[in-house]
């Protein structure tokens, strides 16, 4: 999608906070014939729930930048946190074929973002078409872009360093010396170096 979409309809009256919507996640699981990983389950789809669900999508201002970022790359996403099953004593059980467990999800590519920084297992799934509609919808009522900051110049120094002021110094020196009928540059052998104590 591209910015030219969120552009909020003529008379739209934003709302600050909508329903959520109830979700299920759907996973699939890869035998690999290993020892020690007997399986692998993956995220694979985002599905509508019902009442007795849950898990919601919900839509929050401080998170519409998240939003945003999300719906202008090339495939939009739906953002699910998980974990394996675990037995009573909270070690992850690999035999077991019953399903992981989401734990929540989100539009929100920076809230995603957050969810991994902290260790929690994140993948990412499709995000179905009338979500698309929805997520686009409330972004376009709530989400101003900031300004492009400009990078201000670094001030440019009123004087030379010591250390080059003193081998311009020396260059006229030795252009005079090999030309002394030359006429005086304003750096030449008479221009007084600040720092020269000698002549204070």
């Amino acid at each position: 999608m591209t910015d030219r979409e969120y552009r909020p309809p003529e008379g739209a009256e934003p709302l600050l906070e909508v329903d959520p919507v109830a979700v299920r996640v759907r996973f699939e699981c890869h035998e690999t014939g290993q020892w020690l990983q007997p399986r692998i389950w993956r995220p694979v789809a985002v599905q509508p729930g019902d009442a007795n669900d849950d898990l919601a999508v919900h839509l929050h201002l401080d998170e519409c930048e998240g939003y945003y970022l999300n719906l202008t790359t090339e495939e939009p996403s739906l953002f699910v946190q998980w974990r394996l099953n675990e037995d009573d004593t909270g070690i992850v059980v690999d035999d077991d074929a019953t399903p992981p467990r989401a734990l929540a999800v989100t539009a929100s590519y920076n809230e995603a973002g957050r969810w991994m920084d902290g260790g929690a297992r994140v993948d990412r799934v499709p995000m179905p078409g009338p979500m698309i509609s929805w997520v686009a919808e409330y972004v376009s009522l709530h989400y101003v872009a900031e300004p492009t900051k400009k990078k201000r110049q670094a001030a440019k120094p009123s004087f030379l360093p010591r250390g080059e002021f003193g081998a311009m110094i020396e260059r006229e020196r030795a252009a005079m010396r090999a030309d002394p009928d030359a006429p005086a540059g304003p750096a030449a052998s008479d221009a007084a170096d600040p720092h020269d104590d000698r002549r204070r």
